[in-house]
């Protein structure tokens, strides 16, 4: 609906579109150059050619998947073209910045200590140190799944990669994480 009317000139239509989906493509997006500010320029990089291109969707697949694609296209070309430097960091701005779905419903009773929140941000880091030695293709699906909560199915067609794939691809960053995290969460265990 939103993409018809833009199509016959209702610019506030894309807008709309730019609102409902943007921070979706610039976690996705930072996921994979990890900086926050390139990873700005490229969401705006990615909705300037939504804009020029949208009146060519054709309904073939759902707009968000369409949209996952030429973000998937945009970081990879950034990463091709030699922008990616091995010292971009982490940072604990980068990891306040992703997304990542927080569950706040309890949180207004509890204040954590010192230690819980020292070993929050260590098991956030690793988590997502682990996410950033998975490979591209396994790092878009299981962010694409657990971060924007796509199904397999828009995730194989924005990836255009086989259903079974995706599943193996998520199930194999899972297993990868939960290895890498594993002696830190031990070790929360044995000294809690």
């Amino acid at each position: 609906m939103l993409i018809q009317r833009f199509n016959e000139g209702d610019i506030r239509a894309f807008e709309v579109l730019v609102t409902k989906y943007q921070r979706r493509v610039a976690s996705l997006i930072n996921m994979n150059v990890r900086n926050s500010s390139v990873a700005e320029e490229l969401t705006q990089e990615v909705f300037l050619r939504t804009y020029r291109a949208l009146v060519n969707f054709r309904f073939e697949s759902a707009f968000s998947t369409w949209l996952y694609m030429i973000a998937r296209n945009i970081s990879t070309s950034y990463h091709r073209d030699g922008h990616m430097h091995a010292d971009n960091a982490v940072s604990m701005d980068v990891l306040a910045e992703t997304g990542h779905p927080i569950d706040t419903s309890r949180a207004e009773n509890y204040a954590p200590s010192p230690e819980d929140s020292l070993c929050g941000q260590q098991l956030l880091f690793a988590i997502e140190q682990s996410i950033d030695r998975l490979s591209p293709q396994m790092r878009n699906s299981i962010t694409m799944r657990e971060m924007e909560q796509c199904s397999y199915a828009q995730i194989a067609d924005a990836l255009d990669i086989p259903l079974n794939t995706v599943r193996s691809l998520i199930f194999r960053a899972r297993a990868t994480i939960a290895h890498d995290i594993r002696p830190l969460l031990d070790s929360a265990i044995s000294s809690g």
